[in-house]
Formats: C-alpha cells, sequence, structure tokens
C-alpha cells in the first residue's frame, strides 16, 4: 500500500513537471533501456537478463519506485527493442551493420552484416600473472565490480587473458567513451590523406552548410576549431552530468541529430581556455570526420580501417540522422580493443603509415587548457599520476564509462584492455603497476 502510494505521488509530480519535463525524464529511462539492450542482444549477443541485471536495471535506481515499473519487449523478427514506463515508450532498431540505433524510423535501411565470430580458445593466464589478475576480477564486500575481460599484450604478443561468462574474445563489448580514442584516430587518418584538418573553423563550416539554419552556428565563436572539440576545450555551455534533462542525456537518448545539441548550447568561455568533459564536443567531431567521407561511414570504417588491422568485429552505431554517435556507441571484441591499442603503440613509435607522422604524439600531448595535465586530443594521459599513480606517468589511454580501458604503456610495449561496467573502483592502478613490476621496462 505504501508502495504505491508513493508511486501515485510521484506520477503526480511528473504530472505537475508539465508536458516538456515529465516526457524528457520518462524518454531517458525508456529510451537507455532500449537501446542498451537492443545493442547487447543484437550486436553483442549476450543474455537480455544478464544485461538487465548487470546494467539496465542498477541504472535505473535514480528512478526509485517507479524502478520495478520499466519494462522491456524484445521482437526478434522486427529486430526492435521497446521500452515502457507509464505510457511512456522508447524504441530501438536493429539496422544490421551500424548496429541499433534509438527511435530509428521503420524506413530506415537494413544493411547486412557480418556475422560474429566464434570464440577461439583463451590463451590463458601465465603463472607468474595469475595472482594480478585474480585480484583484478575479485569483488569487493558488497560487489559491484564486475569485471567482465582483461587482456594483456607485451611486446605485440598477447600473453594473457580471462573473461567472465557470458563474455567471451568473441564478445563484442561496447566501451563507451573509448569511442572517443577512435574518433581521434579516423580524423588523423582523414588529415593523413589530405581531407581534413585540425584547424578547420567550425562556425564558418556550419555557416557555409547551412545558411538557412542560423541557431546552429550564430552563438560560435569565429575562433572555434576542429582542434578544440577533440581538446574538450570549446568552451560551450554543455551540461554533462547524466542527469534527467541535462545536454548529454537529452542527447544521446531524446535527439535525432546529436551533433546538434552542443552547437546550440552557446559559450560559457572562449575556446582554447579550459578542459572541460564534453560528449557533446566530440559528437561534433564525428559529424565533421563523416562529412570528408565518400562512402557511408561504417564501410569506411570496415575497409580502411578494420580490415587493415585485422579487427574481427567493430560496429559503430549512429544517430537517426546517420551520423556516427562518436562520444559512445560502438562495439568490438576483447581481443580488437587490444589489437587497436597495439595499433596505437605501433603508431607512436613510427611503425604504422595510416596516421600523419608524429599524430599519436600530438594527440597524447596536453593542451594548455588541460590543467591537470591528464587529456590530449580523445585520450586520457596519466602525467603526475595523476589518475594511476603507481603506474608510469607517459602511459596513455583510452577510457570509457564505469572502468572501461584500452592502456598503452610505450617504455614497457604493454597493451592492457580491462572491460565491465563498475560500480565500485574497478582496481586498474594495481593491475597496471603489478604488471611493470613482473614484465619492466622494455629491452
Amino acid at each position: 500500500m505504501k508502495k504505491s502510494v508513493v508511486i501515485s505521488a510521484l506520477v503526480v509530480v511528473l504530472l505537475l513537471l508539465g508536458i516538456n519535463a515529465a516526457p524528457m525524464m520518462l524518454g531517458i529511462a525508456t529510451g537507455y533501456t532500449a537501446k542498451q539492450l537492443c545493442s547487447t542482444h543484437f550486436v553483442a549477443e549476450l543474455p537480455d537478463q544478464f544485461i538487465w541485471d548487470t546494467d539496465v536495471y542498477p541504472r535505473m535506481e535514480l528512478m526509485g519506485p517507479l524502478r520495478p515499473l520499466l519494462s522491456y519487449e524484445v521482437d526478434e523478427p522486427g529486430r526492435v527493442v521497446s521500452s515502457s514506463l507509464l505510457g511512456f515508450t522508447s524504441t530501438a532498431r536493429y539496422l544490421g551493420a551500424t548496429g541499433c540505433t534509438l527511435n530509428a524510423p521503420e524506413t530506415a535501411d537494413y544493411v547486412v552484416p557480418r556475422p560474429n565470430g566464434t570464440a577461439q580458445p583463451d590463451v590463458g593466464v601465465p603463472d607468474y600473472l595469475v595472482d594480478l589478475v585474480d585480484e583484478a576480477f575479485s569483488e569487493p564486500t558488497g560487489g559491484g565490480r564486475n569485471t567482465l575481460a582483461v587482456l594483456v599484450m607485451h611486446k605485440g604478443e598477447l600473453i594473457a587473458e580471462r573473461y567472465a561468462a557470458p563474455v567471451t574474445n568473441a564478445t563484442p563489448m561496447q566501451a563507451w567513451s573509448m569511442n572517443k580514442s577512435l574518433m581521434a584516430t579516423w580524423v588523423g587518418m582523414q588529415v593523413n590523406a589530405g581531407r581534413l584538418r585540425t584547424d578547420l573553423p567550425i562556425k564558418e563550416s556550419l555557416q557555409a552548410r547551412y545558411l538557412d539554419r542560423p541557431e546552429l552556428y550564430e552563438s560560435l565563436s569565429d575562433d572555434l576549431s576542429l582542434e578544440h572539440f577533440m581538446a574538450m576545450s570549446t568552451g560551450l555551455d554543455f551540461e554533462e552530468q547524466y542527469t534527467p534533462g541535462d545536454d548529454v542525456t537529452k542527447m544521446l537518448y531524446r535527439a535525432d541529430v546529436a551533433w546538434e545539441v552542443p552547437v546550440m548550447q552557446g559559450h560559457m568561455d572562449e575556446p582554447g581556455n579550459l578542459f572541460r568533459y564534453s560528449s557533446g564536443d566530440t559528437n561534433v567531431v564525428s559529424y565533421f570526420w563523416q562529412q570528408t567521407l565518400t562512402e557511408p561511414y561504417w564501410q569506411w570504417i570496415d575497409t580502411r580501417f578494420s580490415q587493415v588491422l585485422g579487427l574481427e568485429d567493430l560496429t559503430a552505431e549512429p544517430d537517426v540522422s546517420g551520423v556516427q554517435i562518436g562520444s559512445s556507441y560502438l562495439y568490438m571484441t576483447p581481443r580488437d580493443w587490444l589489437k587497436v591499442g597495439e595499433f596505437w603503440r605501433q603508431s607512436l613509435v613510427g611503425d604504422q603509415t595510416l596516421l600523419p607522422e608524429g599524430w599519436m604524439n600530438y594527440v597524447t600531448t596536453p593542451k594548455p587548457s588541460s590543467v591537470r595535465k591528464d587529456y590530449g586530443l580523445g585520450f586520457w594521459l596519466n602525467n603526475d599520476g595523476v589518475a594511476f599513480p603507481d603506474a608510469p606517468e607517459n602511459l596513455f589511454y583510452a577510457g570509457g564509462n564505469s572502468g572501461q580501458f584500452v592502456v598503452v604503456l610505450p617504455d614497457q610495449e604493454l597493451v592492457v584492455v580491462r572491460l565491465g561496467l563498475s560500480r565500485v573502483h574497478e582496481g586498474m592502478n594495481a593491475l597496471l603497476a603489478g604488471l611493470v613490476e613482473q614484465l619492466g621496462d622494455a629491452d
């Protein structure tokens, strides 16, 4: 009885918030649910109940007593997942090679994907690393670490890997904001091809494309460049708190054109002055990168990146407008994430030709806007041990929501991947420090 009274009261509150705020809140809850379950069902091919228990339901704790009312339905023949709460419904549609898109129309194109790979025998974990990997998978009191994969590559060789069921080495895994580091890589490839430059003037470029839509550029500084977006120093007033109704949740779960949300927020600071984390900035980068392509973005990624690196399974998902959501929505197998990390390591020392000479030094060097010296252009840094105090300061990494990592340690010729949504500390500092102790600097 008490529960029903509380729920009724919350419904009244939602109604009092008005026709704008209530749909926004309900749309975020149902949008997240539909999108996550669509991608994990059709792209990752993981059990729905596993994702509900380890991802969706824990994330909906902020809904309070309304959380038990949240539901979902998988339409396998229709390739659709829908989620409902208090009469509000969101739908995500599986579109094949481009994964799932929230609120995609029934008329959206379906592109036949390559089938997921088959799990191969694991290399296992050598005796001298067993204790370290055991610790990485251990659960603290109360649980919540949820490590699903740990992989270690040394001098280009996979020397250790472990997975927690139902994940295998062939499971495409979402790594959230690690997509940002890939976006910086793809920009570099187009710079190398002479089709893009980092000093691209954003206001001028948007004005040339959208003369009839001044809201997209009229509030932007003339000094704003693509590099500012890559460095997250645009000064745009984009709110990223992941609370109902803020800019980032609107962008990811309510907007059909993600990149338009940040550019319409106006400036709170001058470009280049201060680093301020913004997934919106990266989605603007994604838009401009995609404008340089002469083929569908997913095809460009497959032929010019995945096949060159020997990746088995990469699915980069777009918004309704067809622009890849470069901030957040991309799936790769754990071994593919490891291959990408090794590509970054080799590129740093000039052993790859896909990127311009010096590109990896460029994107892993902090700009003056990064006061803590912990962010370059799409990559996180460890200067002064700011992220991992017991690991080398010159490491760099792609980092994603709640404990997703691809860490490159250049001096040790190490690449380390850790995947799994953690609600507590993921233990990465101890893992990296232990690996350095065991393997030491490269000869």
